[in-house]
């Protein structure tokens, strides 16, 4: 007789968050997994004026904190628009895009471009 072990679905399950920016009339994915170091974390380029980081620290399912910044190029260097902070956010199963953090708009200092994104922290199986 052959031992079969069930595990449950979470044990394959991790947290990832998920964003959609809108920038230009042109609208991006991105999809941001846990990080155990916060310093190895890069930013990525929505359009060509922003840039968006996001932190989302944890182990295993759990989730301890996400931090989420905006920037606005510069000639010399980025330019810190935006930081958000999230202690201990709720992993959601529903398909809720703005979760996490609503609808947020962010406008460039220089010419006003408007930067909207919406994220949620949502389970995916593994």
């Amino acid at each position: 007789m052959a031992l079969v072990l069930f595990l449950p679905f979470a044990a394959w399950a991790k947290p990832q968050l998920q964003c959609i920016f809108e920038v230009n009339s042109e609208i991006h994915h991105r999809v941001f997994a846990l990080a155990s170091d916060p310093y190895t974390v890069e930013g990525v380029p929505i359009g060509n004026r922003f840039r968006f980081k996001a932190i989302v620290l944890g182990e295993g399912a759990h989730v301890e904190s996400v931090n989420l910044y905006v920037y606005y190029n510069t000639r010399r260097q980025p330019m810190v628009m935006q930081h958000t902070q999230f202690l201990q956010p709720k992993v959601v199963n529903a398909a809720a895009e703005d979760a996490l953090t609503g609808r947020v708009s962010v406008y460039s200092p220089l010419l006003g471009k408007e930067l909207m994104y919406r994220c949620a922290l949502q389970e995916v199986s593994q």
